[in-house]
């Protein structure tokens, strides 16, 4: 890079701009059927996770993909990340102490049994980022 390059650096609040809005717009799309039906889909996601997880399922497993491949599925009706951002989701999934005790409760470590699963799949599935 020479001397009169300049490099944008994005802060945190900008690397998910149109992210919020559009996740906003789809959840406010939903109806209280459809919410309903959305959590219970992903607690039941998680529960199977964890069984496996708790089975020593390595993540890479056939069944854990197809997990991650529902979950993809379900991220998508609000945003469709490619594989840096499906990984960053996941990263936020052990980072964000909101996100880890909701998995954990299920299963202490599911957050990042989920998060090294997600990184598999964004590996084998999605266009980098």
């Amino acid at each position: 890079m020479s001397e009169n390059q300049t490099v944008k650096i994005n802060r945190s609040e900008n690397l998910f701009a149109g992210v919020e809005e559009a996740s906003r717009e789809a959840k406010e799309a939903m109806t209280a059927e459809d919410r309903e039906w959305w959590q219970h889909e992903a607690t039941a996601r998680m529960i199977r996770l964890a069984g496996y997880m708790t089975a020593g399922m390595p993540v890479d497993a056939p069944e854990v993909q197809a997990e991650l491949d529902i979950h993809y599925a379900s991220i998508c009706r609000f945003w469709i990340p490619d594989a840096s951002a499906y990984k960053g989701l996941g990263q936020s999934y052990v980072d964000d102490p909101r996100f880890r005790l909701t998995c954990d409760r299920i299963a202490g470590g599911l957050a990042a049994y989920q998060r090294d699963a997600m990184v598999v799949y964004a590996d084998a599935w999605l266009t980098p980022g």
